[in-house]
C-alpha cells in the first residue's frame, strides 16, 4: 500500500496558527515604525515651512513675525498658541496659514521670529510639540536656517 501524500488538516491548522502568532507579534512594531516615519515626514515639512518664511516675506513684500499670541515679543508670559503678525500694518492673523500644523501639534516660540520684507530673519528659538515628542529648534539669522536641537538642550 502507498502512504497518502500531502498534509493533514491538523498540520495546516498548526502552520496557520504559528503564522498568525508571528504576525500578531510583529504587526504592532510595524505600525509604530510607519507612524514614526509619518511623524518624521510631518516634522520635516513644518521645519521647511518655517525656513520658507523668508521667501514668503520677499514674495509678498511685507515683514512677518511669528510670536506667541497675546504676548509682546521678548516677554516671559507667552501662551502656547502662535500668531502671525504683519509688522507693517500692525495686524495679527492666525498661524494656520503661516505655519500649518497637523492636528494635536503645537508650535511654541520662545524667542519670536521676525522676517523682514527683504527675507532676512532674526535669530529665534522654539519648540515643536508633536503627539509623541517635543522638538526644540532654533532659527539662525539671516537666512532662516532651521536647526533641530537634541532633546533636552532647548531653553525652557
Amino acid at each position: 500500500m502507498i502512504p497518502p501524500r500531502g498534509y493533514t488538516l491538523l498540520e495546516m491548522l498548526v502552520v496557520v496558527a504559528l503564522l498568525a502568532l508571528a504576525t500578531s507579534m510583529v504587526a504592532p512594531a510595524g505600525y509604530r515604525m510607519i507612524a514614526s516615519w509619518r511623524e518624521a515626514d510631518e516634522v520635516e515639512r513644518v521645519m521647511q515651512t518655517i525656513a520658507a518664511l523668508s521667501l514668503r516675506a520677499r514674495n509678498e513684500g511685507r515683514a512677518l513675525q511669528l510670536v506667541a499670541a497675546g504676548a509682546e515679543p521678548g516677554s516671559e508670559d507667552q501662551p502656547d498658541t502662535l500668531a502671525a503678525a504683519d509688522a507693517e500694518a500692525g495686524t495679527t492673523a492666525g498661524d494656520a496659514d503661516l505655519v500649518p500644523l497637523p492636528g494635536g501639534w503645537r508650535l511654541q516660540m520662545q524667542v519670536p521670529l521676525s522676517v523682514r520684507a527683504n527675507g532676512a530673519c532674526s535669530d529665534a528659538e522654539g519648540i515643536l510639540h508633536t503627539r509623541r515628542q517635543v522638538l526644540p529648534f532654533r532659527i539662525e539669522a539671516p537666512f532662516c536656517r532651521v536647526l533641530q536641537e537634541p532633546a533636552g538642550t532647548g531653553s525652557t
